[in-house]
């Protein structure tokens, strides 16, 4: 399965963008051209061009999220637009509306809020 839907590296790799890793606290507006991985936690507003991805120890705290595509493993707290495909992991915790062209919930995941299949342009 193809996680990462941007850029490749001369091996044919996807290429991850920006990191914000395990025990990291950002407070703020973050935007990111490319993919961007969550695994520490993010308060604010989160917009980035390419796949989003929120670790099982990932948290969000984000009135808006924006991403072309989004896999979430952690806890997300906001209104997530994705354009393409969103899937929740069976670790996943969200709170708040989701917006996509394709939601894939895996048994398990914890979803609270409401869902708007099809992107809105």
């Amino acid at each position: 399965m193809r996680i990462l839907g941007g850029k490749k590296n001369s091996q044919g790799d996807d290429v991850l963008d920006t990191i914000l890793g395990e025990g990291s606290n950002f407070k703020g507006e973050l935007f990111v051209q490319g993919s961007v991985r969550v695994d520490g936690k993010l308060d604010g507003n989160l917009s980035t061009t390419g796949h989003l991805t929120v670790g099982k120890k990932g948290v969000l705290n984000s009135p808006t999220i924006t991403c072309k595509t989004s896999h979430i493993a952690g806890t997300v707290n906001g209104d997530l637009v994705s354009q393409g495909r969103t899937f929740l992991a069976s670790s996943a915790k969200i709170e708040g509306k989701i917006t996509t062209d394709i939601l894939v919930i895996e048994e398990g995941a914890y979803f609270n809020g409401s869902s708007d299949m099809g992107h809105q342009k």
